[in-house]
């Protein structure tokens, strides 16, 4: 929702400070029209909130937070889930099957990036492993495509 950072050769050389460009969402963003959560400086109230146990509180600040890696936003979303270390709090959000769900395709989706994989690959390991051995079939299947990417389970696996 942030209007798109026109670059013209005057702009970018005498007028543009990096700050407004937006890191995430590659424009500009503010908290009236767009309500971008690191313009508004929301990012680590989410996260603070995902270890606070409450799960209606946990399910929408993780949803706000996710909105950072959606599609070609995924690889600077998750270099800013790791400066506020979001990452470990995501890995241990277990205490619902929802949201199991929705961490495991946060995981899927961050560690689609080497850097995160290497950084939180043995933290998320036996949390994943775990659900793998008592998940319902669905959860089963998703965390199994995580172990995958983290080369603890084969591509032939037979939780696929």
């Amino acid at each position: 929702m942030s209007q798109p950072f026109k670059k013209t050769r005057a702009l970018v050389c005498c007028f543009v400070a990096s700050e407004i460009c937006c890191q995430v969402h590659q424009g500009i963003c503010t908290v009236e029209s767009s309500y971008c959560i690191l313009e508004a400086n929301d990012v680590e109230p989410l996260v603070r909130i995902l270890e606070e146990g409450d799960l209606g509180a946990c399910e929408a600040s993780l949803d706000a937070l996710l909105t950072l890696i959606d599609n070609e936003r995924l690889q600077n979303g998750c270099k800013v889930l790791d400066k506020v270390n979001a990452i470990p709090p995501i890995i241990k959000l277990w205490s619902s099957t929802k949201l199991q769900e929705k961490a495991l395709g946060a995981l899927e989706r961050i560690f689609r990036l080497a850097e995160t994989k290497q950084s939180y690959a043995l933290l998320a390991q036996m949390p994943v492993v775990d659900i793998t051995q008592r998940g319902n079939s669905g959860m089963k299947s998703m965390a199994a495509k995580v172990l995958a990417q983290l080369n603890v389970l084969g591509e032939q696996s037979s939780y696929f």
